[in-house]
């Protein structure tokens, strides 16, 4: 699967192009407002087993499929009279449902499941993309499998350039980090799966149900019922641990060839280390934004690890967390 990878600034003309990939079951990858996607058709289960491919992804790992809006993807789903309320609220936006599928939808996609998860994404190119198909698109991150997910165009062609056909380029994402997937299978509980810029305080005040939040010591899935569950991912090849900022954190003794990512601005950081930080004052909004992405610069670095300080466990730290928690696991399971 060899191609010259093209990177399409954006404009009608390279939508129109890239439209036309998709329909020839070509591969595109896709901005969002949460992480860059592989996109292909998610109606074609030759599109599909590409994407697999492309990634190295397992057949387990059911993919997001997207779409240009609500009554796009009625005619795909059995859908549950609360979806109606949450797509009013949050789409588009980051937030992925988990909801009963048609016959329609291929097996590949749902890894075998009887639901399917769906989003209608919050990026004016995407949304463009997708109402000039009569199809919806799948679109996991556009990155080699487990690997820290990509946030600009740069990203993408660093991991699957030379394996795709093209990248549409609307520069830095906003969020940084994947959607919120929220599961809507079940009539009296609907419960987080994965945590992402929406929070559950925020759903259950858009509907006035209480939804059950994600559990902040989640650590391994029983059950791969939407994307992202795995036990391991977002990681970079260098090992990365976590650690918790307390008044005892830097008086450690800290390793030479390694780099301390804080927060916030330390205040006074330690001599002689490398120290790095995600925000100047620990807004976790800023900080999701430039994780993956100094995740990425420092995994250039040959460095011998990264240590990483956790968020605090509400708003989206906790999404924050749970990325750096899976990428500790797999740099522990593999070091």
């Amino acid at each position: 699967m060899n191609h010259k990878t093209q990177v399409l600034t954006p404009n009608d003309r390279n939508i129109d192009y890239c439209a036309e990939l998709l329909s020839r079951d070509e591969l595109v990858a896709v901005p969002s407002e949460t992480v860059y996607g592989l996109a292909g058709n998610a109606l074609s289960e030759s599109a599909v087993e590409k994407i697999f491919s492309v990634k190295g992804r397992p057949y387990i790992d059911p993919l997001i499929s997207h779409f240009a809006d609500s009554d796009s993807a009625a005619k795909h789903i059995n859908a549950p009279k609360i979806l109606e309320q949450l797509a009013d609220t949050f789409w588009p936006g980051p937030l992925t449902v988990v909801v009963p599928k048609r016959p329609n939808f291929p097996n590949i996609v749902t890894a075998g499941l009887d639901s399917v998860a769906i989003r209608v994404p919050n990026n004016p190119l995407f949304l463009a993309l997708l109402r000039k198909l009569d199809f919806p698109l799948a679109a996991p991150s556009a990155n080699s499998f487990s690997y820290v997910s990509p946030t600009c165009a740069e990203h993408v062609m660093s991991g699957l350039g030379g394996k795709i056909t093209a990248i549409l380029d609307s520069g830095p994402t906003n969020f940084g980090i994947e959607s919120t997937i929220l599961d809507l299978r079940a009539k009296t509980e609907f419960k987080i799966l994965r945590p992402g810029p929406i929070t559950p305080e925020q759903i259950s005040d858009a509907i006035g149900i209480p939804v059950s939040e994600y559990p902040s010591g989640q650590s391994k899935a029983t059950r791969i019922d939407a994307p992202g569950m795995l036990e391991k991912h977002y990681s970079p090849l260098t090992k990365l641990s976590v650690f918790v900022q307390t008044d005892d954190t830097l008086h450690l003794e800290f390793e030479p060839n390694a780099a301390y990512v804080f927060q916030k601005r330390p205040d006074m950081p330690p001599a002689n280390i490398k120290a790095y930080w995600l925000s100047e004052d620990g807004d976790l909004t800023t900080v999701a934004h430039n994780l993956f992405a100094l995740i990425r610069k420092l995994d250039q670095m040959q460095l011998d690890e990264i240590h990483v300080e956790l968020s605090p466990y509400h708003g989206i730290g906790v999404a924050i967390n749970d990325r750096l928690n899976r990428a500790a696991r797999k740099s522990n399971s593999s070091h």
